[in-house]
């Protein structure tokens, strides 16, 4: 599955229930070892964007609201691997496969071996007579690790019986492989994607086993970098550039008019709300601080945790050159000029103050680096249906010259 587009809480399961109600029709020609493949990547994609307590239960929840055909599908898809799930009423067959999942039970395990590397095998089987295997690779420690986790078709280990077959097997206790690969998971503090994403299914395989339900694995969190340190002869060289382009306007702002409309939606907009702690800034900041802060927070941050990646990812990507580019020519475009990652870079590089300019290579990820930046800018009048507003006319360059403001 692909990854929904982080944003608050709502948003982002919204956006997860409308993605996994979308599949359901290809999920109902699945065999059940599939299904339960399928539902295993769903809880822990779940589980990784969700800013929730519990974000299985609540996707589950959540899709029982629905009702209908295709919310029961789902749900009957992910009853083996979540508890108390209630299936609610259909209005078409169950899939074939709604009575055998949850059914299977392990009918040999074997320990693989080639050129020193070790891997455990466990071939399954379920009710309606369909076989699987899990294959997960064992890395060496101390202590041992887990490495990739494979679901596979039953038929996965025939290729051991031929000639060239470089990989031995031995036939081994399902229980003691089982209470090794346990082992190795709870050893392992940043799995592979495969263990995350099969991680639930393999979790229940192991209780099948041995009787002890252990927790999945989950996405290891990315370092938080630091912030890149400031060099002020650069903001002192962007600043006087800036003020010799646009001028400082002699018209009083209304900062608590811009201010309100960051407190009224930073209340119930996490990505709002992130990009303020990005820039250091409290809700009850002073006004023009607070109405500058989330672009601010992009041009110069204070603290990159609050950010996920990709924002962090963006941040990292723009150089003072290009904020000064793109804000000049917004601004000497005036309003209703369109906002977006295609026409900023469009400005930095027309811009006759910036003596460089983004290079074919680097387009791409300068233009999505400006549409991460600018995604609040709506949500704050900056631009309205894609397009500048005078309150961005004013906001934008004076939130460039507290960025670039000396200590």
């Amino acid at each position: 599955m692909t990854e929904p587009s982080a944003s608050d809480p709502d948003a982002g399961l919204d956006e997860l229930v409308d993605e996994v109600l979308a599949q359901v029709p290809e999920i109902r020609g699945l065999d059940g070892p599939r299904v339960e493949a399928w539902a295993s990547d769903v809880l822990a994609l779940a589980a990784e964007t969700l800013t929730v307590d519990d974000p299985e239960a609540v996707l589950v929840a959540a899709l029982a609201s629905g009702g209908g055909d295709p919310a029961a599908t789902a749900l009957e898809a992910l009853r083996p691997l979540v508890d108390d799930v209630t299936i609610p009423d259909r209005t078409g067959s169950a899939p074939v496969w709604a009575d055998s999942i949850g059914t299977s039970v392990c009918e040999g395990a074997w320990l693989l071996a080639s050129r020193g590397a070790a891997s455990a095998a466990f071939r399954f089987v379920d009710a309606a007579d369909v076989r699987h295997v899990v294959t997960v690779d064992l890395i060496s420690g101390p202590p041992e690790r887990l490495g990739e986790v494979v679901i596979g078709p039953g038929d996965l280990l025939d290729a051991l019986d031929e000639d060239d077959a470089d990989v031995s097997a031995t036939d081994v206790s399902a229980v003691e492989l089982a209470g090794r690969v346990a082992a190795a998971l709870a050893s392992t503090d940043r799995p592979r994607e495969s263990a995350v994403v099969n991680g639930r299914l393999l979790v229940a395989r192991l209780a099948s086993i041995t009787g002890e339900l252990l927790a999945p694995p989950v996405a290891a969190a990315d370092p938080v970098p630091e912030v890149p340190a400031r060099d002020p002869d650069d903001d002192a060289f962007a600043l006087e550039i800036l003020d010799r382009a646009l001028p400082r306007p002699d018209a009083p702002v209304a900062w608590d008019e811009l201010a309100a409309a960051v407190r009224d939606r930073a209340a119930d907009h996490d990505r709002l709300a992130a990009w303020l702690a990005a820039g250091g800034e409290g809700l009850d900041g002073a006004d023009d601080a607070l109405a500058l802060a989330p672009v601010v927070a992009a041009v110069a941050p204070v603290d990159l945790g609050p950010l996920d990646p990709s924002r962090r990812d963006a941040v990292m990507a723009l150089e003072w050159a290009d904020w000064l580019g793109a804000v000049i020519g917004l601004i000497r475009a005036g309003v209703g000029t369109r906002v977006d990652g295609e026409t900023l870079v469009d400005h930095v590089n027309r811009c006759p103050e910036v003596s460089s300019t983004i290079p074919k290579k680097d387009r791409a990820r300068i233009v999505w680096a400006f549409d991460v930046v600018s995604e609040c800018w709506e949500e704050l009048g900056l631009t309205d249906d894609g397009a500048l507003t005078a309150r961005g006319l004013v906001v934008l360059p004076a939130a460039l010259r507290r960025a670039w403001a000396p200590g």
